[in-house]
């Protein structure tokens, strides 16, 4: 990360979302608080063969009546996700982009598997004999969604994908925040958008990493995650101008932090060392003390080993005594896993929990395990005084990355 003499604060002051218990601001921010569950049968492809077959799907419908029949034909369904996530946000640009710039503002996506379902449509009919679409695969690569974007709104700034797996999207946050503070951005689009694909869900069943059911992250009977797609968007500017232009201050991005585990393809470090550290350094980075968090939005994936090490890593940063006054929520029992977008739709839960003062629960929490033995806010969202809040994504690989935010303090 980039050290500047001259710490520009860097706000958030936008949000999109397209999630399955949401596809509006309004209504996600509704069902996160009420604990609704989005997890349920996936109809984009037959899922009978799969042992983990629900999924975190966003209605066809919602997509049907956002997009014409030719965007619908010719955009991805990662992208289109990312579209319609901006939709809502970007409903008058120039209200949004008001007197800033174009190629000042960037555009600064977390990419996964992109438009592998698009890859997926246009070779089964290859494969049968039949004849498909080869501009079909114009949308199908990681990095068309931040095209489109800068496109659609003639945002002719900085312009990267980044694909670490399930910490993309949040060390977008990060690299955003980078670019606001240092001055090379007046405003940065942070985004991502994950849809589902068949080859997504039959690699995590051949993992056996997969809930029958529905996640239960952090409880004793956990039997593995849920698939989920989505895409969020976080607009970013610089504190001063945002409030010069009368803009929403939704939280504050105090710093970041990304590391490797250096440990494992698929398994993250047992007792949690890259989790830890990567925590430790956001919080430096930050320059806020671990003991002035209030609220951590955990990775919580639901697996028996990445919540074992996560619970881990909170309690030797913070100390037992610390670390169980801390409410810790994983907002992936509603969403499920959302994968190269997890990142980002996990840390608008967060700028959400920091504005209304309120922590979301982790829903399907029945048995506790003594292994995982925090306050995971059960059931119900908690109002909770708090000031401080970090956003936790671990990836495969050991990609790890941590986002601390603030609420907003007017100066």
């Amino acid at each position: 990360m980039i050290n500047h003499q001259k710490k520009r604060r860097v706000v958030v002051t936008g949000l999109g979302i397209a999630s399955s218990i949401g596809t509006s601001l309004t209504v996600f921010k509704q069902n996160l608080f009420n604990g609704v569950c989005g997890i349920g049968p996936v109809t984009l492809f037959d899922t009978s063969g799969y042992t983990g077959s629900p999924g975190a799907q966003i209605p066809d419908a919602a997509l049907q009546a956002a997009f014409s029949p030719r965007e619908l034909t010719r955009c991805s369904r990662c992208d289109l996700l990312g579209l319609l996530a901006a939709k809502e946000l970007l409903v008058d640009s120039e209200e949004v982009f008001r007197d800033c710039p174009r190629e000042k503002i960037g555009v600064i996506m977390g990419g996964g598997a992109g438009g592998m379902l698009t890859w997926e449509r246009h070779r089964r009919p290859l494969w049968l004999g039949k004849k498909s679409r080869p501009a079909a695969l114009l949308s199908a690569a990681c990095g068309t969604l931040a095209d489109r974007f800068a496109n659609t709104y003639g945002l002719g700034g900085l312009r990267t994908t980044i694909a670490t797996a399930c910490s993309s999207s949040a060390t977008a946050i990060g690299y955003g925040f980078d670019l606001i503070r240092s001055g090379s951005q007046e405003m940065v689009l942070a985004a991502g958008s994950e849809a589902f694909s068949e080859l997504t869900f039959s690699g995590f069943n051949s993992l056996r990493v997969v809930d029958p059911e529905y996640c239960k992250p952090f409880d004793k009977n956990r039997q593995g995650l849920s698939l989920g797609e989505g895409a969020a968007i976080l607009i970013l500017e610089e504190y001063e101008r945002a409030v010069r232009h009368g803009k929403t201050l939704y939280a504050e991005v105090l710093g970041y932090a990304v590391n490797s585990d250096a440990y494992h393809m698929t398994a993250p470090h047992p007792e949690g060392a890259g989790m830890m550290k990567v925590m430790e350094r956001a919080l430096k980075n930050a320059e806020i003390a671990p003991e002035a968090v209030d609220y951590i939005n955990a990775h919580g994936t639901a697996t028996k080993a990445n919540d074992q090490a996560e619970t881990l890593a909170i309690k030797r940063l913070f100390g037992e005594h610390k670390a169980r006054r801390l409410a810790v929520s994983s907002t992936k029992s509603m969403v499920g896993h959302c994968l190269g977008a997890a990142g980002i739709v996990e840390g608008l839960a967060t700028v959400l929990a920091l504005a209304g003062q309120k922590a979301p629960p982790t829903i399907h929490y029945q048995t506790p395990d003594p292994a995982c033995d925090l306050d995971y806010v059960p059931n119900q969202a908690r109002s909770l005084n708090m000031q401080i809040a970090l956003s936790n994504s671990f990836a495969f690989g050991g990609n790890n990355t941590s986002v601390v935010f603030r609420r907003v303090e007017k100066s």
